[in-house]
């Protein structure tokens, strides 16, 4: 991971993102915050996008309320075996 503090010395965005290309990049702020830049694939884009959807955050939140686990003979019961 390379890092970068933009205390000591600025950078402009597009040479960050250069650098990013091709690792992660540890930024340290001048307030003293600290912040990850990486690449994004299409499943973190993915995450990002379902993070954000209000739809599966209901459906989650349906899920989260219903019923615990089936007894397997109750499975078995309904399917005749």
């Amino acid at each position: 991971m390379k890092r970068i503090d933009l205390t000591k010395e600025p950078h402009s965005l597009g040479e960050v993102l250069t650098l990013a290309k091709s690792e992660a990049v540890l930024i340290h702020s001048p307030s003293g915050e600290d912040f990850v830049l990486e690449s994004a694939d299409e499943f973190d884009r993915e995450v990002a996008a379902l993070g954000a959807s209000e739809k599966f955050a209901s459906f989650l939140e349906a899920r989260s309320k219903e019923a615990g686990d089936i007894p397997l003979r109750k499975v078995r019961q309904k399917r005749g075996t």
